[in-house]
């Protein structure tokens, strides 16, 4: 008996389809080497804040004056070189409620990118993020944090925290990093 053409084509592409999930979801090993960073902090909430980049990895040592409570926000941007230029192009931007992403429950990129944090330091598992001394020793992009999406080249990592409304006239700004890193897939 012969199939209907709907069927075939049905198949033909279930194939291909199935092979693009698998690439998404099936990665090679990849690594990350970070090259550069810097930040900036606000002496209203720290004291100290020192960030720096040894072997490949990220140190962080803080000294919070007061609370990170709810309503602190966080634009994550990741950005692409472009070409052998000086210059980056932003691939994925977006602000986030910090404190909705340490408490929540469910897992999405943030938490597993925040999960991976607390293995390497002594960061608090709730908000909010009491006045202390917090740390951060040889932190690296654990399995599974690379977007698929991302493939082998040079990128820039920023946040930038802050209270308020990004960019508008009540903002508070807390601090912000920048870490360059040459990622291989």
């Amino acid at each position: 008996m012969a199939r209907p053409t709907w069927i075939l084509h049905l198949v033909g592409l279930e194939i291909p389809l199935c092979l693009v999930i698998a690439l998404c979801f099936i990665r090679a090993e990849c690594s990350v080497k970070f090259t550069v960073g810097e930040s900036k902090f606000s002496r209203k909430y720290f004291e100290n804040f020192t960030f720096t980049i040894r072997n490949d990895k990220i140190f962080l040592d803080m000294y919070l004056r007061k609370p990170l409570v709810r309503g602190w926000r966080a634009r994550l941007d990741f950005r692409a070189r472009v070409g052998n230029s000086k210059s980056f192009q932003s691939l994925f931007s977006t602000n986030i409620d910090v404190c909705s992403i340490v408490n929540a429950a469910k897992i999405n990129l943030f938490k597993k990118w925040y999960k991976n944090l607390l293995k390497y330091g002594n960061f608090l598992r709730q908000c909010p993020l009491n006045a202390g001394h917090y740390y951060l020793r040889d932190w690296q992009f654990g399995e599974g944090l690379v977007p698929p999406f991302i493939t082998s080249g040079s990128y820039r990592l920023e946040t930038y925290n802050y209270f308020g409304k990004y960019k508008g006239k009540d903002e508070d700004f807390i601090m912000s990093c920048t870490a360059d890193a040459i990622i291989y897939i």
